[in-house]
């Protein structure tokens, strides 16, 4: 966790699944996380490693330079510079990682794989459909941190005043409302959005029932929302990702 006390990004998953589980173990980070951050037990890696503690702990002082090493094997970046003819950035390569495994066609390819070993991502062989992937990984990372520019505007409504305390979690499809209390809702939430599950959790459900009998807080009404919209748009990357991947995977 050292690695989190400086500029870092990793990407969390899992080992294996459940068996009657399908694959969506994987997020992203750039800070600290739980030991079940994805459900079950989780696996961090960053993208950097950082070797000098003191200079990791010295955040106070802006002039130190912390001194960080690549978490890439020499292997693997010369086997994609090979197959690429080209040396991609490590974000990049990083980015395209995070596409592949939000691949709908890759999770159900390797579903069985999935059940028992870590997620393996096979090398890109077109420079052009790796740099597509590696943007659409990029916006999936920004969603998930909830960096993207995007997610300032949403159409996600928080339309009744009231104490705002979390009592019954509940869906009503029919009018997209997500109601924590008798009178109080979150509104403009499709289905997809609801049921849309990283790892062991449903998202939007998990966020409210996790904070059961507390008063929400402005900026926790706000992350809300904002988490909503970044699933919404997770899903239409996703899209995007498929038409990408799915064409690769065919050739």
């Amino acid at each position: 966790m050292q690695n989190f006390f400086a500029d870092n990004l990793a990407l969390t998953t899992i080992r294996s699944e459940a068996k009657d589980v399908d694959f969506s173990h994987s997020s992203i980070s750039s800070f600290v996380t739980d030991i079940h951050y994805v459900g079950g037990q989780s696996y961090i890696f960053p993208l950097y490693l950082y070797h000098d503690e003191s200079k990791v702990k010295s955040l106070d002082d802006k002039t130190c330079k912390q001194e960080r090493a690549l978490n890439i094997s020499k292997e693997f970046l010369q086997a994609i510079k090979e197959a690429l003819s080209t040396e991609p950035t490590p974000e990049e390569i990083f980015y395209y990682i995070y596409a592949v495994l939000y691949s709908p066609t890759y999770r159900k390819r390797y579903e069985e794989f999935l059940k028992i070993d870590f997620p393996r991502v096979p090398l890109p062989l077109d420079l052009e459909k790796f740099k597509n992937l590696s943007a659409l990984g990029k916006e999936l990372v920004e969603l998930h941190l909830l960096r993207h520019p995007s997610l300032s505007e949403t159409e996600i409504g928080f339309p009744v005043s009231g104490l705002n305390t979390v009592e019954k979690v509940r869906y009503e499809e029919e009018n997209r409302r997500v109601y924590f209390n008798k009178e109080q809702y979150f509104e403009g939430i499709s289905k997809a959005v609801w049921e849309y599950q990283i790892g062991a959790y449903q998202v939007m459900a998990k966020y409210l029932k996790d904070r059961k009998g507390r008063e929400l807080s402005l900026e926790e009404i706000e992350h809300y929302m904002r988490v909503a919209k970044a699933i919404e748009r997770t899903i239409e990357v996703q899209e995007k990702v498929e038409k990408v991947y799915g064409i690769v995977a065919m050739s």
